[in-house]
């Protein structure tokens, strides 16, 4: 046996050997307070999150760790505001949040992905129409015992 052929093959068992790691770098660091820890201030979006407990964990690792811009999205937990576009942000963040937690994007760079380009504000007011006059003001009580209820853990990257 050649020297070459001992020593690629010393390398390829202690390369095999060494050990790996599976959990995934974190690039980028988020402050949650721009974003109200999760919380939203619209009464409405509270009782959504209530009823649907959206995984902002796997919303937040997707901008730690495959750096999603989610800063498009910081108005919709700040504003106090229950429209249409609030309602599409929503649903972007409920189906970004679920396939990051099921790791469809384990090793995507989400960086050029563009989000918030759809703006029906533009289109006769539709985007910009208050949901919120739908609902009946004697609903509110009953909205809030199911906000009360639902017990909302705190986001840790």
């Amino acid at each position: 046996m050649k020297a070459s052929t001992i020593f690629v093959s010393a390398l390829a068992a202690v390369a095999s050997a060494a050990p790996t790691t599976t959990t995934p770098e974190k690039r980028t660091s988020i402050d949650l307070g721009a974003f109200n820890q999760f919380g939203f201030v619209n009464q409405d979006l509270q009782y959504l999150n209530a009823l649907n407990l959206f995984d902002f964990q796997a919303f937040a690792q997707l901008a730690s760790f495959n750096n999603l811009n989610i800063g498009g999205f910081q108005n919709i937990f700040n504003n106090n505001v229950f429209d249409i576009n609030a309602l599409l942000q929503l649903q972007q963040i409920a189906l970004l949040s679920q396939l990051g937690g099921l790791g469809v994007f384990s090793n995507f760079d989400l960086s050029t992905l563009q989000l918030g380009g759809l703006n029906l504000g533009l289109v006769s007011g539709i985007g910009g129409f208050d949901v919120g006059s739908l609902i009946d003001a004697s609903l509110v009580p009953q909205i809030q015992a199911i906000i009360q209820q639902a017990q909302f853990s705190t986001v840790i990257i």
